[in-house]
Parts: structure tokens; sequence; C-alpha cells
């Protein structure tokens, strides 16, 4: 096998308007406190895939295929054979292109896109021989913020380790010497541990985690996969039962903590080496909604006690629905890497809840299965059936969607059975 594992820098050069948490102000980035970046896993077996990290809130479908168009015309790598991944730090913007309304954003974009494409040429220049290895074990970094109660789901710390997923899945590249040159990490937790107030670019825990990872083993170059968690939250951010905005100084205490548990992982962990024989297979499935009628969106629209956000999309609904444009359905993308036949890498749409990933883990749970979310393009949360009967922040994502109603239960079972058709297909 030959690979090469690189980053390139992608910190904003100008403010630039920052995205995530229902309850910030949109406005510009005041500074910089921690570089963020576009990582690149470029693997050479059987056949060539990429692998793109980016410190970003994330993308929207276009500017994933703009991305997958550029990089298939220069090299002919297929849209199977690249994966997209966002870490979903809300310390940054997200991707729209041409659709973004801030010309800063839009220029923001052309910058990314046109360091990425270095960072790929540089990928191809500099492939070495090597192995990788794959080891998982368990962290109790996240923290559920889902807590069930008489009033219903409330948004506060659900200390049950049961309601996250605790995976931490490493694999490891070495050199012909034995000597490690990259890592890729994958734990599922939302980083939004600054809070909807800082105006800092940060790359939040992951970057923080990178920084400990290079202070310790020098000359490797670690990439965060994002997992499935949509619904959890980073354990520092837990305070006397409630959820705590936290310092720029907590933000690297809890970056050390996840960095300590990987290097024990690193020393002690049961690594297995990997037969990298690729195989990559993709689909485009529909998550279809209910259709509710339009006094139902009025009356959000018109409810005071509704945030301005669902406000606004309710709004947008409506002005469709009176065109006769309804939307039912959400276009859903699902790619699938197969590293051997005993480990693959899925990469699912949107913010995907915990037990989604643990669902699909357990379904294939013969194989050591990495589970994305936040990968190709973001539009909305992907809740279970759970989440939809139960309700809460995670159920009601739909509105951000476009779509005529809520999601109809049965979208973890799309998801599900497709994921598991395509880990079929794919072994050999």
């Amino acid at each position: 096998m030959k690979f090469s594992i690189l980053k390139e820098k992608i910190t904003p050069e100008f403010p630039v308007y920052q995205q995530g948490f229902a309850a910030r102000e949109y406005k510009k980035s005041i500074g910089v406190n921690d570089e963020i970046y576009a990582s690149v896993v470029l693997l050479q077996a059987n056949k060539t895939v990429l692998i793109i990290a980016m410190d970003l809130i994330g993308g929207n479908r276009r500017v994933a295929d703009e991305i997958k168009k550029e990089i298939n015309e220069k090299y002919g790598l297929t849209y199977d054979e690249i994966i997209i991944s966002y870490s979903h730090t809300h310390s940054v913007i997200g991707l729209k292109g041409e659709e973004d309304s801030k010309p800063e954003n839009i220029v923001y974009y052309e910058f990314v896109k046109s360091k990425l494409m270095q960072a790929v040429d540089k990928a191809y220049e500099s492939l070495i021989d090597g192995d990788a290895y794959i080891c998982k074990g368990e962290s109790k970094f996240g923290v559920s913020r889902r807590y069930p109660s008489e009033q219903g789901i409330l948004w506060k710390p659900y200390l049950n380790e049961e309601a996250i997923d605790k995976d931490l899945f490493l694999i490891k590249f070495v050199n012909k010497n034995n000597n490690p040159c990259g890592l890729i990490y994958n734990y599922a937790c939302h980083p939004t541990t600054l809070g909807p107030d800082n105006y800092w670019i940060s790359a939040d825990y992951p970057g923080m985690v990178r920084k400990h990872l290079e202070k310790k083993y020098k000359g490797i170059v670690p990439v965060f996969l994002q997992g499935c968690g949509a619904d959890v939250r980073t354990y520092i951010t837990v305070e006397n039962g409630e959820f705590k905005r936290c310092s720029l100084e907590e933000v690297d205490q809890a970056g050390k903590f996840l960095a300590d548990q990987i290097q024990a992982l690193m020393d002690k962990g049961a690594w297995r080496k990997l037969d990298m024989e690729f195989q990559t297979s993709s689909s485009d499935v529909k998550l279809y909604s209910e259709i509710w009628g339009i006094e139902r969106w009025e009356a959000i629209a018109n409810d005071p006690a509704e945030p301005e956000y669902r406000k606004i999309a309710a709004n947008r609904v409506i002005d469709n629905m009176k065109k006769s444009e309804i939307k039912s359905s959400l276009p859903y993308y699902i790619s699938l890497l197969r590293l051997d036949d005993k480990t693959c890498i899925i990469g699912l749409e949107s913010e995907v809840v915990s037990d989604i990933g643990k669902m699909i883990k357990k379904i294939l749970s013969n194989q050591d299965v990495i589970t994305l979310g936040y990968s190709n393009s973001i539009v909305c949360y992907i809740p279970n059936r759970e989440v939809l009967i139960n309700g809460g922040y995670e159920s009601a994502s739909y509105i951000t969607a476009g779509l005529a109603g809520q999601f109809y239960h049965e979208v973890e079972d799309i998801i599900i059975g497709r994921v598991a058709a395509m880990a079929v297909e794919t072994k050999n």
C-alpha cells in the first residue's frame, strides 16, 4: 500500500459570518483563536481512495459535488472514491458556494477549494510505502443532551453511558521503517464547547486534540473523522446538572483529555493490520416526511414562543405551499469505503443521532465499522424512531430542511437497511 497524509491551513484571512447555534446572532468573526485545517488522506492499493476532513461546520450537496468534480477531472477518482467529512465545529462557517448570501463567505469557499486542490496535489506527490493498523477503544468524552423527564425530553446532560456511542476508533499509518506518520481518530461528539457567544475562529476540541497529539508524536498528522454525535456534547460542558459555555482554556483541557485517551490506546491497544483491499459504494435514497396542513405551519410561524429561525423556516414552507411546491422527501447520500473484509467506513449525510450509528454497528457486529455523520453535506438532523416518538430538539429539524412535516418513523429503517446491503455487496 501507498499512502500520504497531510494538512493544509484554511483559516479565513478576513472576517467571515459564523454559523451554528440557534441562539447565536449571525455576525462576523472577530479574530482567530486557533488555526483550522483541511486534512487529506490519500490511499493507494488495488484502487485509489481519498478522505478529506475539514475543520468546518459543514457544507451543502452542491459544494461536495463541485469539490469531487474537480478532483475527478484532474485525477480520475470517482465520487464513490472520495469521502468528505466535516468536524462540525461551530466556531467557523459552513460552505454554500454561490448559494451563500454573504460575499465574504463565497470568497472564502473559493479559497478553501483552492487550498483543497493544493493539498490533493501535494498528497499525490508525497505518496510513500507503508502499512495501516486499526484499534478500537472506548471513551466517556461525550455526554447525551437528551434528558428524559416527565415533561418530555429536556436539553440537559443525561449521564447515561448507554445513551452515547463510546467507540473510539484509531487507524495508524506507518512507513516501511514502522514509524507512525499519520493517525485517523473517530469519535462521536458535537464540537460546541465554546458556545454561541464565541466569535473567535476555532477548531474547538478536535483542534486541541490535534495540537496535543502533534506535541506527543513528532511528525505525525492526526486526522479527526466526526461520528454520529448529533445529540452528544463534551463532558467539560456539564456543570451542576446543566450545560455551560466553556472558556478557551477549558476547550484546551478537553482536547488534552481526549488526546491522553488516544495516547493510552496507541500504547496499549489491540492493533490489527488492515489488508487494504478497497471497495467503494454509494447510494442516494429518499427520506420521507409527513405533509402538514398550512394551518399547522401558520401556528408555528405566529407562535411568540417559537425561536426566530423556526418562524422564518415555517414561513418559507407556507410560501412554498401557496405555490403548490410541497417538499415531502429529502435526498440522502450514503457512501461506504471498505478497507478490507473486516473494516468499513460509512459516510452519512447531515447530523445523525448516536443511536443510528450504534444500530449500524450492531447489525454489522462482525466487522469494525466506523460511522461518520456530517459527511458529504449537512442539511438537518437525522433522527431515529425513538427520537421522533419522544420529541426534543433533534426531532424538529425537519423544519430547516424545508420539509412539509416531520420525518416518518421509518427514516432509520431506510438508512440502516441500505447501509447493511452496501456492506454485504462490497464484501469479497
